[in-house]
């Protein structure tokens, strides 16, 4: 008999946990369902990415050195790291009807055709690297140091113009 109170006591206590663990299952539940709601709301990542990014690289001498990471609106975020007028981080605004001309030549030039490298394995030559996000939202990336094809060759220099330009790289090696 004296253990009776002790084994309601123990019955109780089991009941109550059950309980809940039930109740806390039923709010976990409803926690997933209204995240994936909310995460089907949510833009895809790459979409709002780049979809070009420019790249000139270091060489032994004076070669301008950024990168510029163009978006399909026209805001352009540049980083000036050696020989250029605006070191640092900046952000630029370049036309939409700019950037789609960037991306039209593109396509003219056949850029999903370029090879990933054109490079002549000397160590001090510096390299533009230019990538474009695809229809298929893969990112093609090229990097030219020489031996270029004339058509690699043209659709880089167009856009070295442009983007020299904002970066104000004048007299330097490249």
């Amino acid at each position: 008999m004296r253990y009776l109170p002790l084994l309601l006591l123990l019955s109780f206590f089991s009941l109550s946990l059950s309980a809940c663990a039930q109740k806390a299952t039923i709010q976990k539940t409803k926690t997933k369902k209204v995240s994936k709601k909310a995460a089907a709301k949510q833009p895809v990542p790459t979409a709002a990415g780049p979809v070009l990014t420019f790249e000139r690289t270091p060489c032994f001498g004076t070669c301008p050195v950024y990168t510029m990471q163009v978006f399909a609106d026209g805001r352009v975020a540049y980083e000036g790291r050696h020989n250029v007028a605006i070191m640092g981080k900046k952000e630029f605004k370049l036309p939409a009807a700019t950037v789609a001309d960037m991306l039209r030549q593109a396509k003219e030039a056949r850029f999903e055709t370029f090879e990933a490298q054109y490079r002549s394995g000397v160590t001090d030559m510096p390299s533009t690297i230019v990538a474009i996000r695809q229809p298929d939202g893969t990112l093609k990336k090229v990097a030219a140091e020489s031996n270029i094809p004339e058509n690699v060759q043209s659709y880089f220099t167009f856009l070295s113009t442009q983007f020299d330009a904002l970066a104000q790289v004048k007299g330097t090696d490249r």
